[in-house]
């Protein structure tokens, strides 16, 4: 084989690979989620976070917040590109881009193109603090304490 030829074959064969790949990740945008499936994710026990403090679940992404009243679980995934954000004493912030974020998730600065997601809080009757992470609501929804 002549080194034009594999060359010229070569480049065909890895332009058609990245032309699938780009255009299943094209598809994939479309596809829903399957009957019956859930992120609805158990985080702890409500003794497990402390009154008045943004407690970070690395497994899922979130941190939840509780004060006298309530439970509430907010996104900790950047808004821009994704990365994981921190709490800082000001709100939230991304170690990657700067986007700044206040403690109800608001943008403040940086790249961010919108708001971080609140998500809906519920109690399992074995006394479980369970996030729906397909269920996003806005920051005065929550679990209420009774």
């Amino acid at each position: 084989m002549e080194r034009r030829s594999f060359v010229r074959k070569f480049s065909v064969t890895m332009a058609s690979v990245a032309g699938v790949i780009l255009g299943l990740t094209f598809l994939r945008q479309f596809s829903h989620k399957k009957a019956g499936s859930t992120r609805r994710i158990k985080v702890g026990r409500l003794s497990d976070f402390p009154v008045d403090t943004y407690t970070f679940i690395e497994d899922v992404k979130v941190f939840v917040y509780r004060d006298h009243e309530s439970v509430k679980a907010i996104s900790a995934v950047c808004t821009h590109l994704g990365c994981t954000i921190l709490r800082t004493m000001d709100g939230f912030e991304c170690p990657c881009h700067g986007s700044c974020y206040t403690d109800e998730g608001a943008v403040l600065s940086g790249p961010a193109p919108r708001s971080l997601s609140w998500y809906k809080v519920e109690k399992t009757p074995d006394e479980m603090i369970l996030v729906d992470l397909d269920e996003v609501t806005d920051a005065e929804a929550g679990l209420y304490i009774s």
